[in-house]
């Protein structure tokens, strides 16, 4: 294990004061002074002084079990648990009935899981029928159904078995191990960290938890600053870690390129988004690299398929809002629209488009159910407000006059198209012809009566403006509108702010962050 400057200055320092006090101890001093000297120490808080007067002393009197029990209360005091039992057990070779080393050993072993050896303590101290020998033997058994039904998947029976057993063996790493994994495979994602967090307490040289803490973190929360923080805690136990190297120079090739599409998106460049996201020259991008790193921690056994994967959620979630702010290139955000809803039927992004597809196909109503379930679940996103207006607006419409069907042209049709529809629909109906193909009079009269209505209010900004608010010029009974222009797919003058800015709780990574509508930290 390599250490910091920071660290190796501590050590020297910590190493320095010991041996400064150890030489101040003279080789004179009797035994009763020495002893006397350490049960001060350990009193006043003290345990690492109170250690170099045991030490003195058990080296002159190494058969005095008392003050050998003691120092194991000093090491016990310190979490130098091993280094307690080991006097634990010396004592005991001393002296077998000293009942006070028999329960310290007994709790030691317990915590490790050792319950023969804890239950063969308690009863030679005399405690068989104590409640702490019967918690013992419950913790046992629990320990036992723990891992019966993780082999079962009796994910449940899993969790709560190893909870009761885990209660007396907090050091146990398999029990932990066991409920982690029986967390994860059930979807109890941050309990399954919290296990694998005590894990590498308790061995710190384990690769595997670091490496399943990371992936899990980085990919299936989201939480990039903490997932790379974790694998840099692996090559700080072992710097040689080859599976731990990897995962960290891939980890941070992602973050790089996150980097970048955030700030893509904060400069509403959205084509630069989608190449980053979608790929581009032959180049994957980061949807295709982030699934393949996911598949790649399914088969490692790091996540399972009750994980989330909100890192390739938000990835594709990003994708179909950043087509869907492009109006030319719109019609590619329906698979990446599609795929959002099936991951999170709340996508704001999704929601938005499944509306704004409703409305260019003239399905007002479908358009304002979806809008207003997604203001359940967004409540302050501005652009659901703006788009469910505008339908509100379409749907009375569609109700009255419609002078764009009547011309034959979208709503978007601009100047040029609109005079093109109304000639050729003029063409169309002149008298002559429409006699000529056999299409009454009164017919033709109210068919042109109609096209020239539609065109004289399209054809003027101002009143073509009120129709397009809801305010049909020719209906004294109008109420007028409010603003909304456009294809479904158009954001207003400049265009909207990214979905992302609007509320929400913050997604963030490197430092940075944009508002992500799923609500999940990517810190």
């Amino acid at each position: 294990m390599l250490l910091s400057l920071g660290s190796l200055t501590v050590l020297l320092a910590c190493i320095s004061t010991g041996y400064g006090l150890q030489s101040q101890i003279p080789n004179d001093a009797p035994l009763s002074s020495l002893i006397s000297s350490a049960k001060s120490h350990l009193a006043n808080g003290s345990p690492r002084d109170a250690l170099l007067y045991f030490d003195a002393a058990i080296s002159r009197d190494p058969t005095n079990y008392i003050t050998i029990f003691q120092r194991g209360a000093a090491y016990l005091s310190l979490g130098k648990n091993s280094l307690a039992s080991e006097d634990f057990d010396r004592v005991l070779k001393l002296n077998p009935e000293f009942e006070g080393a028999r329960l310290q050993r007994a709790r030691l072993r317990s915590r490790r899981a050792d319950w023969t050896g804890a239950l063969d303590d308690l009863e030679k101290a005399g405690k068989k029928s104590s409640t702490q020998y019967q918690e013992l033997k419950i913790a046992r058994d629990a320990a036992l159904s723990s891992q019966d039904a993780e082999k079962k998947g009796d994910w449940d029976t899993c969790i709560n078995q190893a909870n009761v057993a885990i209660s007396k063996a907090s050091e146990a790493v398999t029990l932990r191990q066991t409920r982690a994994h029986c967390r994860f495979v059930k979807g109890e994602v941050e309990e399954g960290i919290n296990d694998l967090v005590q894990v590498s307490h308790i061995s710190p040289a384990l690769v595997e938890p670091h490496l399943q803490m990371s992936a899990v973190l980085f990919y299936a929360l989201g939480d990039v600053d903490r997932g790379v923080t974790q694998i840099r805690k692996c090559l700080h136990f072992d710097p040689d870690s080859k599976a731990c190297s990897g995962l960290f120079r891939r980890q941070k090739q992602l973050v790089k390129r996150l980097d970048s599409l955030r700030e893509s998106i904060d400069k509403q460049k959205f084509p630069n988004a989608v190449n980053l996201l979608v790929g581009a020259s032959g180049q994957k991008g980061l949807i295709d690299d982030v699934k393949e790193d996911i598949q790649k921690a399914r088969e490692a056994g790091f996540i399972y398929p009750a994980t989330p994967t909100k890192l390739y959620n938000f990835l594709v979630e990003s994708a179909c809002e950043a087509y869907r702010q492009q109006s030319h290139v719109s019609k590619k955000a329906l698979p990446y629209c599609s795929e959002s809803l099936e991951l999170d039927a709340h996508s704001l992004a999704g929601l938005l488009y499944k509306a704004q597809i409703a409305i260019g196909e003239d399905r007002f109503e479908d358009a304002i159910n979806t809008l207003n379930s997604a203001k359940d679940h967004h409540p302050d996103s501005k652009e659901i407000n703006t788009l469910l207006q505008r339908a509100r607006i379409l749907l009375k419409r569609s109700k009255q006059k419609d002078y764009y069907k009547v011309l034959g042209v979208s709503r978007d049709a601009d100047e040029r198209t609109i005079k093109r529809a109304y000639r050729q629909l003029t063409k169309q109906y002149h008298p002559d012809k429409a006699t000529a193909r056999g299409i009454p009079k009164e017919e033709t009269e109210k068919k042109m009566a109609a096209i020239n209505e539609a065109y004289e209010v399209l054809s003027n900004p101002e009143l073509k403006a009120r129709f397009d608010n809801g305010d049909d010029p020719n209906d004294p009974h109008s109420q007028g509108g409010s603003p909304f222009q456009g294809s479904p797919f158009s954001h207003g003058g400049g265009g909207q702010h990214f979905f992302f800015q609007q509320g929400g709780p913050q997604f963030k990574f490197s430092g940075q962050g944009f508002n992500f509508p799923g609500g999940f930290p990517f810190r």
